[in-house]
């Protein structure tokens, strides 16, 4: 068995964003050749803090105990603010219809 650790940014049940990570972690856990071991998040898609909510939810709720660390917030050289501000509306909009 492999032993993995999943770096991400999940949003799964947040307005605009995707749901690739939570697909990534379900199908990691699902797969009887790999081990999650550690579950790590970055800011992407949804900022990090959220994201380590949102994997720390969907463990709990499979009734698991993996470990969930929050990553960096931003990028380290590059500043976020515009793809943020894009990405935080985006998902604002989906929200209003």
């Amino acid at each position: 068995m492999k032993r993995i650790i999943i770096d991400c940014d999940p949003g799964n049940g947040i307005a605009g964003a995707n749901t690739d990570d939570g697909l990534a972690i379900a199908l990691a856990l699902a797969s009887p050749a790999l081990s999650l071991e550690l579950i790590t998040t970055v800011a992407g898609n949804t900022p990090c803090e959220v994201g380590a909510r949102v994997a720390k939810d969907l463990i709990v709720r499979l009734g698991l105990s993996i470990p969930v660390i929050q990553g960096a917030t931003q990028a380290l050289q590059e500043d976020p603010a515009p793809w943020r501000e894009t990405l935080d509306n985006r998902g604002q909009s989906a929200c209003a219809g």
